[in-house]
């Protein structure tokens, strides 16, 4: 009996099963480099596995006939093994999620565990396979398979099946010229084919040849078409839009959703990337992920290329994997073309502030800066970050001066109203004092809208201040002025007016009408300083509004005028009520047209006084039936101007126009048959209008 590596037939199987376990060995360290380590553990399972089951068959040719049963056991224990370590590899390799299922893992293992123990009972129950002494063509046991291998080794095909069918359909989803891999992959079941010819003939010994397939496709796969193997994979995983280039920057696979991106790919493969997409190629260049810009059929499309590399051995493929960034892209393009719009508006409210105000501020409910112009330092001396987070009390002059402002900043931050100051002393860096006009508003809550807004959301005060120094040296060098004018002139007219008295009395004839005339000249100058007086009293007062019923204003000022001229004749029309958004000191400015009206038309003036109310303003209507308002008169009171000075009859109709034009009202002058003058007065807006019911 001839040994089996005495024979020629010995040594072609003994060579085969050899090459095969060393040729699946000899991949181990190639399938080491695989970067995804779920396809790189499969694919070391699946050759350390096959190599064994190889390895274990040449030694079932070497080993003595009492020892070839339990070597082909273990053999048959290693190739079941090397079907789940396929199954593993196929799903990690097409991107699925099998491997992981914990249900099936179970499975397969129960499985697994089963078949083993039925290998290794079998010398027991001999269910799985009997041998039988053969000596041709060379001395061996001859394995006569029963049942139960055969319900295992269709469990191994329909395995093996399953994994077969995964990568096949990824290298149809891949779009790729995937013929040289799949011819490897084809002959994964040459085994099959030569384990059933084996059963028709005698020629071939009846031996499972499965490991001689799994070597070809694992050491062609990795030494031979390695780049396409990765590239496979990475182009048909998903829906993601991926180009695979190799070493030398060439297109070698693209995904169909790249394709659908860039219709330039068709017919790409071979072609260097700048040649085709360059302006992809442009961003290789640079270090981080960069987004490039496509037409899209609604407007700009936005990808994101982001490279990586995969390596197996000395395989290398660079993969630019596109993420469609569209929304987010248009939405930062957006907030860049925002970001400049607001840059603009703000640049122009800057200057804006700068040309309007000395500088701007916030305060918080603290009382503290939290934001301060740059301007600042110009008026103050201190820098932004000086006061920035300082309390009020840095810029106040005295102590007086900082409790007005926290008074102020008081009824901003509690009452949410907006105030109006002037000339408010401020200290500056170097100590001195200078002043400002001053706005605040009230700053709330961003999130809250404008018609739920209470005091409670107000976080802060928005103040802008206005460089008052010139201004206010300037009024008091003139109120210094008009004090010393108006008393030397009240002194010295008291005593002009004392000896003209004294003259008229002594003089007769034309004598004593001289006398008079100097002392009706002195009597009007002395109203002129009056009059001026009370112009300068109403200056500093402010011009805020509130609402006064207008008709008790009159009734005092019909009673002041029956006291002063008994012998006028006044007609009234005027409501119960008429409420106006004004100040009282409009009674002031009434009274100078009342008292202008029954001077100037005659011993027994008459004078109309009518009031109508409106939505929008209570209009209060003066007529007299004099000789008609001269033109400069009228333009005083109508403009407030006169040029010269001189030519007007006193300072009262001034008063009249700047008090009724401060408080936001009109007046307008008519001079037919007589002087009519209307002063208009806006109402408060929550004001109704009255049923009006005449009284005389």
């Amino acid at each position: 009996m001839s040994v089996p590596w005495a024979t020629p037939a010995g040594i072609a199987y003994i060579g085969l099963f050899f090459l095969t376990g060393v040729g699946c060995m000899v991949s181990l360290p190639r399938a080491w480099t695989v970067a995804d380590i779920e396809v790189r553990y499969g694919l070391v399972g699946l050759l350390s596995l096959t190599g064994l089951w190889a390895l274990f068959k040449t030694a079932f040719f070497i080993a003595p006939l009492s020892l070839q049963s339990a070597i082909y056991i273990i053999g048959l224990i290693s190739g079941f093994g090397a079907v789940w370590a396929w199954l593993y590899f196929a799903s990690a390799y097409t991107g699925r999620s099998l491997h992981k299922n914990s249900t099936l893992r179970r499975l397969g293992g129960v499985a697994f565990l089963i078949i083993t123990v039925l290998k290794l009972t079998n010398p027991v129950h001999k269910q799985y396979f009997t041998t039988t002494e053969m000596t041709t063509p060379f001395r061996y046991l001859a394995i006569e398979h029963g049942l139960v291998h055969w319900v295992s080794t269709s469990l191994s095909y329909v395995l093996a099946t399953i994994g077969l069918f995964m990568i096949f359909e990824l290298y149809v989803e891949s779009g790729y010229d995937t013929t040289p891999l799949g011819v490897l992959t084809a002959l994964l079941a040459l085994p099959v084919t030569i384990d059933l010819i084996a059963i028709a003939t005698p020629q071939l010994i009846e031996f499972i040849y499965a490991p001689v397939g799994v070597a070809i496709f694992a050491v062609g796969t990795l030494f031979i078409v390695g780049d396409q193997f990765l590239a496979v994979r990475t182009t048909a995983q998903g829906d993601a839009a991926t180009i695979v280039l190799d070493e030398t920057e060439r297109i070698q696979a693209y995904s169909p959703p790249a394709a659908d991106i860039f219709p330039e790919l068709d017919g790409a493969t071979g072609t260097p990337l700048d040649d085709a997409l360059p302006a992809v190629a442009a961003t290789e260049d640079k270090d981080a992920d960069q987004v490039i810009e496509r037409d899209g059929s609604d407007g700009p499309r936005y990808y994101l290329i982001s490279p990586r590399s995969m390596t197996m051995g000395d395989s290398t493929v660079r993969v630019l994997a596109l993420s469609d960034v569209t929304e987010s892209e248009r939405q930062r393009h957006n907030l860049i073309q925002r970001k400049r719009e607001l840059d603009k508006q703000n640049e122009l409210y800057r200057a804006i502030i700068s040309a309007s105000f000395a500088f701007v501020f916030q305060i918080d409910t603290e009382a503290r800066f939290s934001f301060v112009s740059p301007s600042v330092e110009d008026f103050t001396g201190y820098r932004p970050d000086m006061l920035n987070g300082e309390p009020i009390s840095i810029l106040g002059s005295d102590e007086q001066a900082i409790k007005e402002a926290r008074d102020y900043l008081a009824r901003v931050l509690n009452d949410g109203e907006a105030i109006q100051v002037r000339g408010h002393p401020i200290e500056t860096r170097s100590g001195n004092t200078v002043y400002g006009d001053i706005r605040a508003e009230p700053i709330y809550e961003p999130s809250v809208a404008s018609s739920a807004r209470t005091t409670e959301n107000i976080i802060g005060a928005q103040v802008m201040v206005r460089d008052a120094s010139e201004r206010r040296q300037r009024e008091g060098l003139i109120s210094v002025i008009n004090r010393v004018l108006r008393h030397n002139v009240r002194n010295k007219l008291t005593v002009i007016n004392g000896h003209a008295k004294m003259l008229a009395a002594d003089l007769d004839g034309d004598s004593a009408s001289k006398a008079d005339r100097i002392l009706n000249a002195g009597n009007h100058l002395l109203n002129l300083s009056e009059s001026a007086r009370r112009i300068e009293s109403h200056r500093e007062l402010s011009p805020k509004l509130e609402p006064l019923d207008i008709v008790p204003v009159i009734s005092e000022l019909l009673t002041q005028l029956n006291e002063e001229y008994s012998g006028a004749s006044v007609a009234t029309d005027i409501p119960e009520t008429a409420i106006a958004e004004t100040q009282p000191r409009i009674e002031t400015a009434l009274w100078e047209i009342l008292d202008n009206a029954a001077q100037h038309t005659g011993s027994e003036p008459t004078i109309d006084i009518d009031v109508t109310v409106t939505d929008k303003q209570v209009l209060i209507r003066i007529r007299d039936y004099g000789p008609g308002l001269p033109e400069t008169e009228q333009k005083v009171l109508a403009t407030g101007e006169e040029d010269p000075l001189v030519h007007g009859q006193g300072l009262g109709l001034f008063l009249a126009h700047w008090i009724i034009t401060n408080l936001d009202g009109e007046v307008s002058v008519a001079t037919t048959r007589g002087t009519s003058v209307d002063i208009r007065l806006p109402t408060p807006p929550e004001t109704v209008t009255p049923e009006t019911q005449p009284q005389n």
